[in-house]
């Protein structure tokens, strides 16, 4: 089950350009592995049992929300000042 389709390519383009510190953000970090998790990829060992009694699909949809959301604000601030 893949959940991000093609046409939410500008969905993580955005966040990638207005997540704060993007590249160093364990929220960041836990999306992917979610998302990995659902799509069937390879999940290391230690994130498995880190996330083994999770709803990983309810997880991730609550956690790419607080993402957006800190994404959104970040780039209202930055257009706002500018």
């Amino acid at each position: 089950m893949v959940i991000w389709e093609n046409n939410d390519y500008s969905y993580w383009t955005f966040i990638e350009k207005y997540y704060p510190k993007y590249y160093s953000c364990s929220d960041i970090l836990l999306s992917d592995i979610l998302n990995r998790k659902l799509n069937g990829e390879h999940v290391c060992e230690e994130d498995e049992e880190m996330i083994k009694d999770w709803n990983v699909k309810a997880e991730l949809k609550e956690l790419n929300k607080v993402i957006f959301s800190k994404s959104l604000k970040n780039y209202l601030i930055i257009k706002t000042s500018l």
